[in-house]
């Protein structure tokens, strides 16, 4: 099952606090600011197998979220919240890179992610290796380990740290959302950083 950490196990992090808009729903907690130590770097594969690098959404503001598809309850809700913010944001989430990072690579293959995301082909799912996928996740300094299921058929879950992360138009993180926002905090959070260029 995955575990919700509330805490970032780094130093070098500061809590941003926004000001609350009249009509729009900011979230002034669990919304941190990310230190240049987070470089958001990753070399992976998508659904189709096609190599895919973090340099190939500069010019969008990315949106990255790090799960796995035998998640039994947390990562199908923070998914469909990724589904439900894009269609909040209307014709600007073009302007959005929605990216899901497989923490368990050896299960979530292309075939898995395509399955897995036919019901919504605007979420980018990658995969990769297992050096390549704990290189992103090195990257995003996300927790995630394997605990054995003795008395399941899955042999095992993976727990993992819940954070959307919001990077900015060069691809470099600017803030880590702790999971359970609404999709529509985390769409205000995103039209901020649309209007922010870099």
């Amino acid at each position: 099952m995955t575990r919700n950490l509330t805490l970032f196990a780094i130093a070098g992090l500061a809590f941003f606090g926004c000001e609350r808009e009249a009509s729009t729903p900011i979230p002034t907690q669990g919304v941190i600011r990310l230190s240049e130590q987070f470089t958001g770097d990753f070399a992976l594969i998508d659904k189709t197998g096609k190599a895919v690098a973090d340099e190939d959404f500069e010019g969008k503001v990315m949106l990255v979220y790090f799960g796995f598809t035998n998640c039994p309850d947390v990562c199908p809700g923070d998914v469909g919240v990724m589904s439900a913010t894009l269609n909040e944001l209307g014709p600007k989430a073009a302007e959005i890179a929605p990216i899901f990072i497989s923490v368990d690579p050896e299960r979530d293959t292309p075939e898995a992610l395509s399955d897995y995301f036919a019901f919504d082909d605007r979420i980018i799912a990658l995969t990769g290796d297992v050096e390549a996928v704990a290189e992103a996740r090195n990257a995003y300094k996300l927790f995630a380990q394997k605990v054995p299921l003795p008395d399941s058929a899955l042999e095992y879950t993976v727990e993992h740290g819940r954070f959307f992360y919001i990077n900015d138009r060069s691809g470099q993180p600017q803030y880590g959302v702790t999971g359970g926002v609404s999709p529509q905090e985390l769409g205000a959070l995103l039209q901020r950083s649309i209007k922010a260029r870099s």
